[in-house]
């Protein structure tokens, strides 16, 4: 088996704080450059770098922006917003 990179994993909770915090906030604008920047991490970033931010990052998000009826289309970058299609997909809803 695998072995997980916790530091990696704390970093994406972090991450996922920082941009869920903007958003309670109305910081639209720094929200926008966390999604920007994780998009760019998703696109350029290693396997583990991907998994991290899709498994992480991306679905404690999307959580958030569903619960407060965010259009996920409006923040999420194209990449990012293909990767939350393919988890509602998987998932079954």
């Amino acid at each position: 088996m695998k072995k997980v990179n916790t530091n990696l994993i704390k970093k994406m909770e972090r991450f996922a704080e920082v941009t869920v915090n903007s958003l309670k906030l109305g910081k639209m604008v720094r929200a926008k450059r966390c999604f920007a920047l994780a998009e760019d991490l998703f696109q350029k970033g290693n396997a583990e770098v991907k998994n991290a931010i899709s498994n992480v990052y991306l679905y404690s998000v999307s959580h958030y922006l569903e619960l407060n009826h965010f259009t996920m289309k409006q923040f999420l970058p194209v990449e990012l917003h293909k990767e939350y299609v393919k988890q509602i997909n998987t998932s079954g809803v």
